[in-house]
C-alpha cells in the first residue's frame, strides 16, 4: 500500500517503461514516433482554453491559438496510432505545474521541468491511455482523471497531517480499513432506496483548511445493478473512508431522474460518526 493511501482496488500501472514525453511547450508534437525500441509516449495535454491562456501569458507555449494547439495534438495522436505506439495522456495544469516545481526546486519556465511534471510517477493515477477515440472524448477522460487526482492528493495530505501519522509517516492501515468498510456500507445504504434511474452523487467533507468535494455519475438498473466507472466508485468510497477515519463533518447528496418518479433527490449530513437524512 502506498504512503497514506486509502484502501483501493488493485489496478495495473498505466506505463511499464520509461515514457518519452511531449508537452505543450514543444511545437514538435506532430512529429512521428521514434524508431527502434518502442517506448510509451506520454502527452501533457492542455484540456481547456483558460489553462492554455495562462501558459501563453507565462511564455510556456509557442502556440498562439488553442485551436492550432489542439489540431497538432490530434495530428500527433493519429500519427502515433498508425505507428502502433502506446500513448498515455495527462492534463497539463499550470497550477499543478507550479506546485510541482516548487516542491522539486525547479523552474516552471524550464522546458525540462515540463517533461518532468508530465511524466511524474507520483501522478500516474492521472495517466489515461489513448484508445483511438476522438480528441474531444480523450480530453474529457483526461480532465476527469485530473479532477480525481486533485481530490486524492487532498485526501493524502489530510491523512498525512494527523497525529496518527506523525510517528511513522503513515496513517494506521487497520484504522483505514475499518473506516473504508464503514464508508462502503454507507454508500450502499444511500443507493438502496434510490430505485432505477440516472443519478449524480456528490460527497463533501468540511476540511478546516479547504472543503473537499467529489462527484460521480451513475446508473441504477433493474435488480439493483449499479453502473459506474470503477475509478469514480473508488473515489466516492475513499472520500467516505477519510470522513470516517478523521471524524470530519460532511454531506452526501444523490439527485437525478427516475423513470417512474421523475426528478428525485436526497441529502444526508455527516457529523463525523454517522449520517442522518435531511
Amino acid at each position: 500500500m502506498a504512503k497514506h493511501a486509502r484502501p483501493r482496488s488493485h489496478r495495473p500501472a498505466v506505463c511499464q517503461a520509461t515514457p518519452r514525453v511531449v508537452t505543450p511547450r514543444d511545437r514538435r508534437c506532430a512529429a512521428p514516433a521514434v524508431s527502434g525500441r518502442r517506448r510509451p509516449t506520454m502527452v501533457g495535454v492542455v484540456t481547456n482554453r483558460a489553462d492554455f491562456e495562462l501558459l501563453r501569458a507565462d511564455g510556456c507555449t509557442e502556440y498562439s491559438a488553442f485551436a492550432d494547439y489542439l489540431g497538432d495534438i490530434e495530428s500527433m495522436l493519429t500519427g502515433l496510432g498508425r505507428d502502433g505506439a502506446e500513448v498515455c495522456g495527462r492534463a497539463f495544469s499550470p497550477a499543478d505545474l507550479r506546485d510541482f516545481c516548487e516542491r522539486e526546486g525547479l523552474s516552471p519556465a524550464d522546458g525540462d521541468s515540463h517533461y518532468a511534471y508530465t511524466a511524474d510517477p507520483a501522478a500516474e493515477e492521472e495517466w489515461v491511455r489513448w484508445q483511438g477515440e476522438p480528441l474531444a472524448e480523450f480530453l474529457l477522460r483526461i480532465d476527469r482523471a485530473h479532477e480525481r487526482g486533485v481530490v486524492r492528493r487532498h485526501l493524502d495530505r489530510m491523512l498525512a497531517e494527523t497525529a496518527e501519522a506523525a510517528l511513522t509517516g503513515d496513517f494506521p492501515e487497520q484504522l483505514l480499513r475499518i473506516a473504508y468498510a464503514h464508508g462502503a456500507e454507507a454508500l450502499r445504504g444511500f443507493l438502496l432506496g434510490a430505485g432505477e434511474g440516472q443519478f449524480t452523487a456528490v460527497c463533501s467533507l468540511f476540511d478546516p483548511d479547504l472543503p473537499l468535494v467529489a462527484w460521480a455519475d451513475l446508473l441504477l438498473e433493474e435488480g439493483g445493478v449499479l453502473r459506474i466507472d470503477d475509478e469514480d466508485l473508488d473515489l466516492l468510497n475513499e472520500v467516505l473512508c477519510v470522513g470516517y477515519a478523521l471524524n470530519l463533518p460532511g454531506v452526501f447528496s444523490l439527485a437525478g431522474i427516475c423513470p417512474v418518479r421523475g426528478e428525485v433527490g436526497w441529502e444526508w449530513t455527516f457529523d463525523g460518526e454517522s449520517f442522518r437524512r435531511v
